[in-house]
């Protein structure tokens, strides 16, 4: 017999139909796996048992858990990644790809407790931009929801739920039903860590503040500032056009702006923009309080009226 407890969080999963009325108890399978989640709080199965309850809700197939830090690098928790693909995935994007991830910057504006679809966070021109040719291709995925839990203003645990087949699509029901389960997540995932602190999770990296001043000062040695926000907002894939919403400026400003910071940087394309960052990024040594720009050995043009 389930306890109190167990019965309350079947109750708030208890998905819903398409017409918005509750689903049969047949018709919901998973309440087994939240009574399983919470038998395995505390237990080094838990991850595993969570990831099982968000893939069978939801219809996803693969899943990636990890703690987001304001003041570290992320540190991967859990995931279901197959080897083949595990090796583009996960190691570059804890060492410096996190910095241009979508769900990473929902995490640093103060996001709280929510279920996003990659399609409604990620920037207009995001499928076009260096990051996902380079690095999010590499992860064979075709669509991805993120489940964000909140722990505190430093901290908050990111979900990742994808799936790597070319016809799948997280369906209204499916999306319901992960929101009906957001509370219930939430309240699994802080019992089970009351506090997400990287010196008590296996993982390592360069401190991820140090990283994200990095990125905030790429730039600013040879561009205006002006010029260094539009860059990191290019980076992040930002059509012209959604960064002249982002900043008030019109599209043709930003076009302007766009050409100017090529030109100092002498380069002449996003591709060799995002090459340079990475470059740059990689020979900047840690504690460094410069444009990362400056460690390169490449010739990189100053202006004067920068």
């Amino acid at each position: 017999m389930l306890s109190l407890t167990e019965t309350s969080f079947l109750h708030l999963v208890r998905p819903m139909t398409d017409q918005g009325l509750p689903m049969p108890m047949d018709a919901a399978p998973h309440h087994a796996l939240v009574a399983a989640a919470i038998n395995a709080i505390g237990q080094p199965d838990f991850p595993a048992v969570l990831a099982q309850l968000c893939e069978t809700v939801s219809g996803y197939g693969s899943t990636f858990i990890a703690a987001h830090f304001t003041d570290h690098s992320p540190v991967e928790l859990f995931d279901t990644i197959g080897d083949e693909h595990i090796g583009a995935t996960v190691p570059p994007y804890v060492e410096s790809a996190y910095l241009l991830d979508p769900y990473h910057e929902l995490f640093r504006n103060g996001i709280d407790d929510a279920v996003v679809p990659l399609s409604e966070c990620a920037p207009d021109d995001f499928t076009a931009s260096e990051y996902y040719r380079t690095f999010y291709a590499g992860t064979g995925l075709f669509d991805e929801t993120g489940i964000i839990v909140r722990f505190d203003a430093e901290s908050a645990l990111i979900i990742s739920l994808g799936d790597r087949k070319p016809d799948f699509s997280l369906t209204p029901v499916g999306r319901r039903a992960l929101e009906a389960l957001l509370p219930v997540i939430g309240a699994l995932c802080r019992r089970h860590w009351p506090r997400l602190e990287p010196q008590t999770t296996a993982g390592q990296g360069r401190l991820g503040h140090q990283l994200e001043k990095s990125f905030e000062r790429f730039g600013t040695s040879f561009l205006s500032e002006r010029e260094s926000e539009i860059a990191r907002l290019v980076l992040k894939g930002h059509s012209s056009k959604s960064i002249a919403r982002l900043l008030g400026n019109s599209p043709e400003t930003v076009k302007v702006h766009r050409k100017r910071i090529y030109a100092k940087l002498n380069i002449a394309s996003q591709g060799e923009l995002f090459s340079m960052f990475l470059d740059a990024l990689s020979r900047t040594p840690p504690n460094a309080d410069r444009d990362p720009l400056t460690y390169l050995t490449r010739d990189v043009v100053s202006r004067p009226d920068c």
